[in-house]
């Protein structure tokens, strides 16, 4: 079946389940949008920073545009850019927990699609990464969990945007004490080693890799697998993140 074919059959499928199904929003449980599990008016009580860094999107005041944080320009960032659906504050952390702790794998697809939004605006002039990787979990994690949450969104990113995703390039071989509650010296000092780049991973060309996370806090998680990429690719690609929220 070809891409076209695919992406045809795909909407139909999407239109039949919502036509059979109607819509109910994952927030208030009153009827969502036409095609999408979430009422306009819980979309709307989502906080989206209007501006924001573009290196780690951390929101930055109205006056000041397209300028990176002052962080971003003291430190040797590996990322170059960071796209954010929202600011992690209630509801969105309230869904992202859900879909992160409670297997409401519904607040993921909601959350992703309102992800797929923000981006395609983001990138409407620009051109987009190569090759889509989420941030992998230990399998400890895995097994604890039940799955990944960023390889979840993966695929449907994947699947909405045509863009190739490879969910074994990068595994994490070491287990991390929870990030929470540490500062970004400790976070970084507590990862450092904890990623590395699948030996098996069959390297393409690619000029922009995407990584997937849920949330970003300090950036140390997505940086240390950066690290990993740009050190074991032949070319150093350029590394975007994309995410749920930016804490």
């Amino acid at each position: 079946m070809s891409t076209w074919d695919f992406s045809l059959v795909s909407r139909w499928m999407n239109f039949a389940q919502f036509w059979l199904l109607p819509a109910t929003c994952v927030l208030c449980r009153q009827p969502g949008q036409q095609d999408m599990d979430l009422c306009r008016r819980c979309e709307a009580s989502f906080l989206v920073s209007p501006n924001s860094c573009p290196g780690c999107a951390l929101p930055l005041p109205q006056e000041v545009e397209a300028v990176r944080c002052g962080r971003c320009l003291q430190s040797k960032q590996r990322v170059h850019t960071t796209v954010a659906a929202g600011i992690y504050d209630p509801p969105l952390s309230d869904l992202i927990t859900q879909f992160k702790y409670q297997r409401k794998l519904e607040a993921g697809r909601v959350l992703t699609g309102r992800l797929i939004s923000t981006l395609q605006h983001h990138y409407r002039a620009k051109p987009w990464p190569d090759l889509l990787i989420p941030v992998p979990l230990h399998p400890a994690r895995l097994r604890e969990r039940g799955y990944n949450q960023a390889a979840l969104m993966g695929r449907d990113l994947s699947k909405a945007l045509q863009i190739p995703l490879a969910v074994d390039a990068v595994h994490r071989h070491r287990a991390t004490p929870a990030q929470q509650g540490l500062s970004a010296r400790e976070r970084r000092r507590n990862l450092r080693g904890a990623f590395a780049v699948n030996p098996d991973w069959k390297r393409a060309s690619v000029q922009r890799i995407a990584l997937i996370d849920d949330v970003v806090t300090t950036m140390s998680t997505v940086a240390e697998v950066a690290r990993e990429l740009q050190h074991h690719c032949d070319v150093a690609p350029e590394i975007h993140v994309w995410c749920l929220a930016r804490a």
